[in-house]
């Protein structure tokens, strides 16, 4: 009869195949403490922990703002595309709806830029660098003013999102 115990199985398995199996377990308490024992410990120098945690945040803040930038473009494109299609198919019943409803999204999108404008000089970051990590040109039509509720909702997220670690 084998009396090996079980945490003997996880001897000589990858970190990879340790991962795959924790997360295979990691409802089982008993299961997830073996798995936990046979994790080799290893002792790592590296860039201070609160440096990397901050940048990384910087990081993803930028790739957050992006994404929502572009959620909101193309929510904007596909206003635009709606009105193009009722103009063309004659079914354009209230031109005026469609004036007030693509300025609202255009204040929707220059407020997301100050937005991010404001929190990055609040923070020391450079905006113009932010933008250009993500790839987007500063081009929002200002004239139509800005929805200044939208713009305080995108701030708060932005700092939310910025003071983790802290």
């Amino acid at each position: 009869m084998n009396q090996r115990p079980l945490s003997a199985a996880y001897d000589g398995m990858t970190s990879r195949e340790l991962a795959a199996a924790a997360y295979a377990h990691a409802d089982n308490e008993l299961e997830s403490l073996r798995i936990k024992a046979a994790i080799p410990w290893k002792t790592y120098s590296m860039m201070d922990v609160q440096f990397i945690d901050a940048l990384e945040h910087l990081h993803l803040m930028g790739y957050l703002w992006a994404n929502d930038y572009w959620r909101l473009e193309f929510l904007y494109a596909g206003d635009v595309l709606g009105m193009a299609y009722h103009h063309i198919t004659g079914d354009i019943k209230k031109r005026d709806g469609y004036v007030e409803l693509l300025t609202g999204w255009k204040k929707i999108i220059a407020a997301h830029f100050e937005a991010l404008k404001e929190v990055c000089e609040a923070h020391g970051i450079d905006y113009k660098t932010v933008l250009k990590r993500v790839n987007i040109a500063e081009d929002a039509d200002r004239t139509a003013g800005l929805d200044l509720e939208y713009k305080t909702r995108v701030i708060a997220a932005l700092e939310t999102f910025l003071a983790v670690g802290e």
